[in-house]
């Protein structure tokens, strides 16, 4: 059957249906191209080129909207799918044995997720959005022919691929050798440079997670980020109205915290 060229009307999941399901035709999927995403540059920037036309970029991808709390893929779930995130944010978990969960990464708009269940075929972390999102659904088959024909495209993967293992080292570094200070800190400017590689501002945003989520990425408590939040305004280098910040003295902080670690 035909996938119809014109953009379909898009639903949002049902939190009870796994997205495999929603993925199938009965579940009237919407769908696009690269060339009609905004985010296009970040996500898949070397595909995005005038002229180059990949495998994947010729093929309709199926796009999911989520609510807040819904769930991308749950730990233990087969790995068929990539992930984009077209808007909206969302936090990858990990269950502990004592059955509290560990924030493991954040995802944001042009960041792609759903490589950590590649080496099993299982996905070990649940991906859930922090707030109303959507994603596009790329299948790992189509990933791999598209890498197996185009350089641009497996380098782009692999270098996806390396920057989230650097960030996940990064973090662990931060837990085991820095003050809670400096990972609040580092964790602002992190997040900074991130958005303001997407078009965002890199000194005013918006805090989508809660500090509770920041504290169990950070291996600290919900009051200890919030005592420091309090300590970075207090000196001068940010300032925080509920879940909105602006770094005021991006350098400074920098200078103070990050060049530590």
């Amino acid at each position: 059957m035909e996938l119809q060229s014109a953009v379909q009307p898009i639903h949002f999941v049902d939190s009870s249906m796994p997205l495999s399901a929603a993925l199938s035709p009965a579940a009237a999927p919407g769908h696009s191209t690269c060339d009609t995403c905004l985010v296009r540059h970040v996500c898949l920037p070397s595909w995005a080129e005038p002229g180059a036309h990949t495998p994947l970029e010729r093929t309709p991808i199926a796009r999911r909207r989520l609510r807040k709390g819904q769930s991308v893929f749950r730990d233990g779930e087969r790995c068929e799918f990539i992930y984009a995130v077209r808007y909206g944010s969302f936090k990858s978990v990990a269950s502990l044995r004592d059955g509290r969960e560990q924030v493991m990464s954040f995802h944001l708009p042009g960041e792609l997720f759903g490589f950590d269940g590649l080496a099993t075929g299982k996905h070990p972390t649940s991906v859930r959005a922090i707030e109303d999102a959507e994603v596009c659904v790329l299948p790992y088959a189509e990933l791999s022919e598209a890498a197996g024909e185009s350089r641009s495209v497996l380098h782009h993967l692999t270098s996806t691929l390396s920057a989230e293992l650097v960030r996940e080292r990064h973090v662990a570094a931060l837990i085991a050798s820095t003050r809670s200070e400096e990972r609040v800190a580092t964790f602002l400017l992190n997040l900074s440079e991130r958005l303001h590689a997407r078009g965002y501002s890199a000194s005013a945003f918006q805090l989508r997670m809660t500090r509770e989520e920041i504290g169990s990425y950070l291996g600290a408590t919900l009051e200890t980020v919030s005592r420091c939040l309090s300590s970075l305004a207090r000196q001068g280098f940010v300032t925080v109205r509920r879940r909105q910040i602006e770094i005021i003295d991006p350098e400074g902080l920098r200078a103070s915290y990050a060049d530590s670690v």
